[in-house]
This record gives C-alpha cells, structure tokens and sequence, in this order.
C-alpha cells in the first residue's frame, strides 16, 4: 500500500510555524494574562489541547470513539503526583512514567476493543473510564477518595523553581507545541497513513496490507501518552489531584474540542480546546443559565458547522479561491 510521506520543501518549512507561534503565544500570555486566574486559564487551556490532541490521534484519525480520555489522563496525572509524593521523584523524571502508564492504559482498551469490535469500543472505553473513577473514589490511602490528593510539590525544572503562574502557563504552552509538532509528525508518518487508512475502511485497509488490530493498539497508545504528559501537568498547575477532575464531564468535553475543531485536524483541536475551555470555564459563574447556554452553543456549531473548524477554514480557502479567481477573470 502506498502511503504519504513527508515532502522535502514541508519537512523544511513547517516546523518553522511552531516556534513562531510558540513566541506568540508566550507574548500573548505575557501581555493579556495578567492575574493568577487568568494564567492559570491559559494553563488550562494548554493542557486539555495536549490531551485533545491525543484524543484526536485515537478518534481523528484511527476511528475508535472513546470516552476514556479523561481517566487515562488522571492515570497519568496520579502516577506522577504519587511518584513525586511517595518516592521523591522530580517532575522530569515522573513525566515520562506518566506517559507510559497512561500509554498501557489506553493500549488495553485498544487491545480490548479488537475482541468486540470498533463499534463496541465507546462502551469498553466508557468501562475503563468507571472504573479508573472507581479505583480513586475508593483507594483513599493510595490517592486520598473523594479529599483528593494533596501535598503535591510545587513545579520545578532541573532545580529551578517554576511554581509561579506564569511558569506553568509557559511550561504547558511549551508542552502543547511539542506536542503538536509530534502529532503533525505522526500523522504525516508511514504509521499515522496507516492509522488513518484502518479508520476510514478498515477491510480495504487490511486488503492493501496494514495490519488493522495493531494499528489501533497503537493510536490508542499513542494517544493515551498525549493524555498522561497532560496529567502530569494539570496535576502541578492545580498541585491537588480529586475525581471531580477527570469524570464524564471532562471525558465528554474532550470529545466535543475534537469533534468541534474537526476530525483529524490537530490545528482545529488546539483552536476548539482554547474556545471550549474558555466558555466552559466563563460560563461556571453563571450557575443558572450557564450549562444551558453552553449545550445550545455546542448544538448550534454542530448543526452549522458539521465538520468543525477545520472545515470551516477549508470553505473559507475556497471562497477566497474563488474570489479570486473570478477576479483575475475580470
């Protein structure tokens, strides 16, 4: 089967993009982001993009629909807290255990949904999701029930002290433009042409010769360490872990940036989980109206704009295409 590869000319020229916008972004924060609120938004924000963009790997672009992304990134996110806490760990050197845990965890779901079936692979990822919430609801020695988990040491990097707001505001905004970089490497890789392929027509994939069980297992690995690395994160910008994180609400706002920015788009996934986490961040002071105007939000865009933001810019191009065109006739 053929597959795409990165071209010469974008390989020299995209990744160009993300330190740029990196710069921006830090100016943004710098200039617009004043109170701790705010930057600890700006936070939020960054990080609910790097699990969206994990989640966009499994569903964007393997096809699986799950609703575990939450539990796998407070897996990874108690899975540092408690290296840290328990054992004294650095924040760099409990990162990549939060990856791979968070990995194996949505691995298995992979792994379990080939016995059932893609169509089948909400209802194992929904079971994964209750009871990983099961697990810290009721291991209070190990992550603290219903009070949480407290204690968590304040953000640090090679010994330098990055407790301030503003640090983790920076340190997540680093975080997600490494991770969309590696997201668009990935999808622009012989394994992300494989992966999307076993999600668009998984039996004309396995026709051409992928193999379609392993390609899943992987995206949701994939996609699984996205969440854990933004686990870890949300565990320091809060330095409190609780269930309260990571329940069905979160679960289902992940999915929403995904759906909203647009299936397979990492770009419009970072844009949606930046609009979305916004509203629904705004919205919690207005406790009466504010889950009502948020839902007919979300069925609005979903009605108008039925492929996501990403479609959205692809019929912006063309009219503008078209415009021009129609000019140059002229």
């Amino acid at each position: 089967m053929a597959t795409r590869s990165m071209s010469p000319r974008l390989m020299m020229t995209k990744p160009l993009w993300y330190p740029v916008g990196l710069a921006v972004a830090l100016l943004c924060v710098q200039f617009a982001a004043r109170t701790t609120a705010e930057l600890f938004l700006v936070a939020l924000m960054a990080i609910y993009a790097l699990a969206a963009l994990g989640l966009n790997i499994i569903f964007g672009v393997a096809g699986l629909l799950s609703v575990a992304q939450a539990a796998v990134m407070a897996f990874g996110g108690y899975t540092s807290a408690l290296l840290m806490v328990r054992l004294d760990f650095s924040f760099l050197a409990a990162l990549p255990a939060a990856a791979v845990a968070s990995a194996l965890l949505s691995a298995f779901a992979g792994l379990a949904a080939l016995r059932v079936g893609s169509h089948y692979f909400i209802l194992v990822t929904l079971g994964v999701a209750e009871a990983a919430l099961l697990v810290m609801i009721n291991e209070e020695q190990l992550t603290g029930g219903y009070n949480g988990l407290v204690g968590i040491p304040p953000l640090s990097l090679a010994g330098v002290d990055m407790s301030s707001s503003d640090a983790v505001a920076t340190v997540s905004i680093v975080a997600l433009f490494i991770g969309w970089y590696v997201a668009n490497a990935m999808r622009a890789s012989r394994f992300g042409s494989g992966a999307a392929a076993a999600g668009a027509d998984p039996q004309l994939a396995m026709a051409c010769g992928v193999d379609v069980p392993r390609q899943r297992v992987l995206a949701s690995a994939a996609g699984g360490a996205f969440a854990g690395v933004a686990g870890a994160l949300f565990a320091e910008a809060l330095q409190f872990l609780g269930p309260g994180d990571f329940g069905v609400d979160k679960a289902l706002l992940l999915l929403l940036i995904v759906v909203i920015g647009g299936a397979g788009s990492n770009g419009g996934t970072v844009l949606a989980a930046i609009m979305l986490t916004y509203l629904s961040q705004g919205l919690l002071t207005l406790t009466t109206v504010g889950p009502l105007v948020y839902g007919l939000g979300i069925m609005v865009i979903l009605v108008f704009v039925p492929r996501g933001l990403a479609g959205l810019a692809g019929t912006g191009r063309r009219v503008v295409a078209a415009i021009a065109r129609r000019e140059r006739r002229q």
